[in-house]
């Protein structure tokens, strides 16, 4: 599964570094984000079957560095890895574990066209997790741990923002999330 999304990350730099680097605009300093979206569990977690669960984007805030195409920021995410482990019962309870990871991390883009209506980036989020789970208790599963979020996206019309973002922290709480999210901020600066 590592090399599986290892491959598929290379892949999304490859295609992206292959996109004509035109030279960024000056844009507004600073920006802000929310964001919502799904999410599916990465890896196995005692036999359960993986179930879509939600992402929650609650903010982020990124600085663009001026005459650069990157961006540097701070953000504050919640995902969930969603597990059923009805199948290893065999009672009439359903059984499904929530797995949540609320996370607090430094992020960093590299957009490939900044300033432009269509905005190609890739980046990574780094820093803590706090765990929990709710629901069915079939593995208990909490405490802190640290956060490695890869992500690409495309940013459109300088306001939206559709992003795949991979989250790795604790054994089950590993998720794909696709996100949607709206950006205030961050828009090409008047001449």
């Amino acid at each position: 599964m590592k090399r599986i999304i290892a491959s598929v990350l290379l892949i999304g730099v490859v295609v992206l570094s292959g996109i004509a680097q035109t030279a960024p605009r000056r844009v507004q300093p600073v920006e802000f984000e929310m964001k919502l979206g799904a999410t599916m569990p990465i890896g196995s977690f005692y036999g359960a079957k993986p179930q879509p669960s939600v992402s929650l984007g609650l903010l982020e805030f990124r600085y663009n560095e001026s005459g650069t195409p990157w961006d540097f920021g701070m953000m504050l995410d919640f995902s969930i890895a969603g597990w059923n482990y009805e199948h290893l019962m065999n009672d009439d309870y359903t059984w499904l574990q929530n797995n949540r990871t609320l996370a607090f991390a430094l992020v960093s883009d590299y957009n490939f066209r900044q300033g432009y209506k269509v905005n190609p980036y890739v980046g990574i989020a780094a820093g803590v997790g706090i765990n929990d789970h709710v629901y069915s208790t079939y593995v208990p599963s909490g405490g802190w741990s640290l956060i490695c979020a890869p992500r690409v996206g495309v940013e459109l019309l300088y306001h939206i923002r559709l992003a795949t973002q991979l989250n790795f922290s604790r054994k089950g709480h590993h998720n794909a999330a696709l996100t949607l999210g709206f950006v205030l901020g961050g828009r090409p600066k008047k001449k």
